[in-house]
């Protein structure tokens, strides 16, 4: 006999919302964790005077589903818009020579044609995908009719007219998805850029987005408590099993949980190794072996002292070094107070990072921004760092798919196969991050009750 009606594998954000919404429409939900947290790839970390968030950073103002349950649950929002300015206090890093941004637009490395000189190279390619996107709306990327634009980023760039020098610095220096240019469909960009349009019109006015007093991380936490059934933490699924009349999880400590219905909430890199029976097939199975997720590694430093009052420079920096982009970030009581720094690496540096010992990957970033700006010398010290792509419950952020892959797969992957359903933000078809991973978990429970 089913021990429940569904059996949610996966606590992080799309399969806490699938089991809570299941919950409350009237279905007995069990939910198994392998780590011994909840959240997934939503994930506050802190110490004593610094918080950072390693995952799920900020809320987008249109991100409606996320919102909702925050407000549902009594999770405060906060609105970081007052923030805004301070996103764009941001320099540029080239072969370790500073440029403001300010000389950026006449510096003679810069290889944008005319009508792009004043566009800094991390909003680049973001520039030229709201420009010239083809999608009406952001769900027409899995429509036929733009099949033709499912071609490296890089050969997309080539055809407006762009040189290599221009693709390297407009898209290459750390990466968001790939290693580079060659390793991404346009057809992606052209997605995420068509959906940063439509959150544009969701969003109240004047808002750009929000966080969470105390960290995102209590919005998962706060789905997990509405569960009836505690979360199973520290229950890894080493297999599935998928049968006419439901599905059994078979957990690595030898227990099974039989159930009418399954929800697999993994990150797809997961799903990858995961033993299923019957296995997968078709397209579905040449996603979970195919479909990549982008490495990321963060370094978070805090500082003895302001050096960046005394070299003059922007507090962030965005480079071509191996420290990647230098985030400012301000968790005090005053916005205009730095409390920390973080380095989001990217991409093949991210990757190269990950292969090295914990200790020699602070001691690498931090003698990267040493060289680039000496009054850091001496001032700066490693107080975490979380590697997405050298975590064994992710193996990566979020996923992002290689030319061809679109039209290979992207419409089929999340399919059900038979009675075992799939979430997760790489499933998302409207949406993206966060709020793609709940559009996704709505649609696995739509199914669930239809069925």
């Amino acid at each position: 006999m089913p021990s429940c009606d569904v059996v949610v594998i996966g606590a992080g954000l799309a399969g806490l919302h699938a089991a809570l919404t299941l919950q409350e429409a009237g279905c007995d939900v069990r939910v198994l964790e392998a780590q011994q947290r909840i959240g997934g790839r939503v994930h506050s970390m802190g110490r004593p005077g610094l918080q950072t968030e390693a995952g799920g950073t900020y809320i987008g103002a249109g991100y409606t589903r996320v919102i909702g349950a925050a407000k549902k649950l009594g999770v405060p929002l906060i609105d970081v818009t007052p923030m805004l300015e301070f996103f764009r206090e941001q320099d540029l890093v080239l072969g370790e020579e500073i440029i403001r941004q300010s000389e950026w637009p006449t510096h003679p490395a810069n290889p944008f044609p005319e009508k792009d000189r004043d566009v800094m190279p991390w909003n680049f390619h973001r520039v030229l995908t709201m420009r010239e996107n083809p999608l009406e709306r952001p769900e027409d990327w899995l429509d036929p009719r733009f099949a033709a634009y499912d071609v490296s980023a890089h050969d997309w760039m080539v055809s407006l007219g762009l040189d290599e020098r221009a693709i390297r610095i407009g898209y290459e220096l750390n990466p968001s998805f790939g290693n580079d240019a060659r390793d991404v469909s346009a057809l992606l960009l052209f997605f995420r850029a068509a959906f940063s349009k439509a959150q544009r019109k969701l969003a109240p006015e004047g808002s750009v987005g929000y966080t969470i007093e105390g960290g995102v991380q209590r919005l998962p936490d706060a789905m997990a408590e509405r569960l009836r059934r505690e979360v199973e933490l520290g229950c890894p699924v080493v297999g599935i099993d998928v049968h006419p009349g439901g599905v059994v999880a078979h957990c690595a400590d030898g227990s099974n949980v039989s159930a009418r219905f399954g929800i697999c909430a993994l990150p797809i890199g997961i799903v990858k190794d995961l033993p299923i029976d019957p296995p997968l097939a078709g397209p579905q199975a040449r996603a979970a072996q195919l479909l990549h997720s982008q490495p990321i590694t963060q370094v978070y430093l805090a500082s003895k002292t302001p050096f960046w009052e005394e070299d003059g420079y922007a507090p962030s920096l965005f480079t071509d070094s191996v420290a990647g982009m230098i985030a400012a970030s301000r968790n005090g009581e005053d916005p205009t107070e730095i409390t920390s720094l973080t380095a989001w690496v990217m991409g093949p540096a991210a990757a190269r990072l990950d292969q090295l010992p914990e200790a020699e990957i602070g001691r690498e970033v931090v003698a990267a921004i040493e060289r680039i700006r000496p009054a850091a010398k001496g001032r700066l010290e490693v107080v975490g760092l979380k590697s997405w792509g050298a975590d064994p419950y992710a193996r990566g952020a979020w996923a992002y798919f290689r030319p061809g892959q679109v039209r290979e797969f992207a419409a089929e992957m999340g399919r059900p196969h038979g009675r075992l359903h799939f979430c997760g933000e790489h499933l998302g078809v409207a949406s993206r991050g966060m709020e793609g991973a709940m559009e996704s978990a709505d649609r696995a429970v739509a199914a669930i009750l239809e069925a």
